[in-house]
């Protein structure tokens, strides 16, 4: 796994998140706050091909059932699963179940090689920051970076293999930049972060066929996720990836998702 790029810590991972200082918690330098509207920025000129390819008729949607996409029975996805049902909210556990499925839906769209057990825990552990016995709330730290570290250590503790927690943690950890690259995190770092941004914004949902889209929603429906993430202005703690991206979406309570996928796809 990766610790450092030219030597400092990785943007958004485990252990940029161990930062002291006026950077500490999370909190973003000038420069990471440009890397986090540029990796938004990226996102939404994505979106915008794939809306001009649909509608031209040139996107391939890719489609699969959701039994095939499931995760192996492993140790360490079991015990991921068992460890969301205890602790996350009903929202935000379905939100986590919808962040796998999308997330492996564009893998596949791409034709790349997935890790699912990796993918998965990541996927329904991504919000344990947010979960309903957190330690720490979010306007304390950055709700990814702790969930993260809880995580893997959750994960460590079970006895699961070190390294394989850590990459679960720092997929976790990165998935709020708003695009994490394949190439420098990871395949599953990766799609943790599309799938995510998937499910919240619908950035990429047209390379979803619109069958599969409804069969996730259908089996995983969206509630009111806006509270369930507790996406609320001066929520979290002032310049960490939460707040500055819920401020750049304009920073209301109920703001409306012109980019969000519907509970009933059309």
């Amino acid at each position: 796994m990766f610790d450092e790029i030219e030597g400092k810590p990785a943007f958004g991972s485990l252990a940029w998140g161990t930062r002291t200082g006026a950077y500490s918690h999370g909190r973003l330098t000038t420069y990471e706050k440009l890397s986090v509207l540029g990796n938004m920025g990226k996102m939404a000129g994505l979106q915008g091909l794939d809306v001009l390819a649909s509608k031209l008729g040139l996107m391939k949607a890719y489609g699969a059932d959701l039994e095939g996409l499931l995760p192996p029975t492993t140790g360490l996805v079991t015990d991921s699963l068992a460890f969301a049902d205890e602790v996350l909210g009903e929202e935000i556990f379905q939100h986590s179940w919808r962040t796998y499925y999308w997330g492996m839906l564009l893998g596949g769209y791409r034709g790349l090689e997935i890790d699912r057990e990796i993918l998965f825990s990541a996927a329904i552990l991504h919000d344990l920051g947010m979960a309903k016995d957190r330690p720490v709330h979010p306007c304390t730290c950055c709700f990814a970076v702790h969930g993260a570290e809880r995580g893997k250590a959750h994960l460590v503790s079970m006895g699961h293999d070190p390294a394989k927690a850590r990459k679960v943690g720092d997929a976790i950890a990165l998935h709020l930049n708003g695009y994490v690259s394949n190439r420098l995190y990871g395949v599953e770092a990766h799609l943790l972060s599309r799938g995510a941004m998937c499910d919240v914004f619908g950035l990429g949902s047209k390379r979803v066929a619109r069958d599969t889209r409804r069969a996730i929603l259908a089996h995983h429906p969206k509630g009111d996720l806006l509270n369930g993430l507790e996406i609320w202005p001066g929520h979290h703690l002032k310049n960490t990836r939460g707040d500055f991206l819920i401020r750049l979406n304009g920073g209301e309570k109920h703001a409306a998702q012109p980019l969000s996928l519907q509970q009933s796809p059309r």
